[in-house]
Formats: structure tokens, C-alpha cells, sequence
């Protein structure tokens, strides 16, 4: 019996997990740059009209969020607490944390799904 068949499986299957992995790392650069901006915040990424916006928001009593497009150039600024919010605030849509400060004030999980953290 050939193992040419079991090879060329074993390397389909290799090929494949590794292509799925390169979906797990950083793609956006926004995100980056927002992390290094502060450690003590959260963001996340939302979706607008079919494209992807980012939040940063400070985790601190009335910190407010900052929205950014998928440049990274702020579009808007969410804060309920001083006052009126720009309008693209209510048309955010499916956002996820992506990031999350550790040991952050209001007890919140950390959050580091792209490794953030880790990255020098």
C-alpha cells in the first residue's frame, strides 16, 4: 500500500491550518496604534455601513470614546456624560472588544485578542 496518498493528505491539512493562521495576527495597523497610545483602555472594532470602525475607549470614569475609521483618522467622539455625542455613536454596529486593559477599574476581563500585549 503507497503512503503517497497519506503524505499528500497530511500536507493538504498542514497547508490549510497554516493558512488559517495567518488570519489570527494583527492585520490592522489601527489597532496597533491605538494600543499604544494608552494602557489603560479598550478597544474595539464595529462595523458602519459595511466597513470596519475602530473605538478607543479610556477606562476611567467618563473617559468617553474616540471613533476612528479604517485609516485610523478620528470620525467621532462618544461621551454621554459632557454633554452631546457626535451622531455616528448610534450607528455602530456588531462591535467586539478586541482589546482590554488588565486589572482595569471597573473589574473588567482582559481582553488581548490579537496578543497586543505580548508584542514588542
Amino acid at each position: 500500500m503507497s503512503k503517497l496518498p497519506f503524505l499528500f493528505v497530511f500536507l493538504f491539512v498542514g497547508v490549510l491550518f497554516n493558512a488559517c493562521k495567518k488570519d489570527v495576527p494583527l492585520q490592522n495597523e489601527v489597532v496597533r496604534k491605538l494600543y499604544h497610545k494608552s494602557s489603560n483602555l479598550a478597544i474595539s472594532e464595529c462595523n458602519i455601513n459595511g466597513k470596519k470602525i475602530y473605538c478607543s475607549t479610556m477606562l476611567v470614569y467618563d473617559g468617553g470614546t474616540t471613533v476612528y475609521d479604517e485609516n485610523g483618522t478620528q470620525i467621532g467622539h462618544c461621551n454621554y456624560a459632557w454633554g452631546p455625542v457626535d451622531s455616528i455613536c448610534s450607528k455602530l454596529i456588531d462591535c467586539e472588544v478586541v482589546y482590554r486593559a488588565e486589572h482595569n477599574m471597573f473589574d473588567l476581563p482582559f481582553i488581548d485578542k490579537y496578543g497586543l500585549s505580548k508584542q514588542q
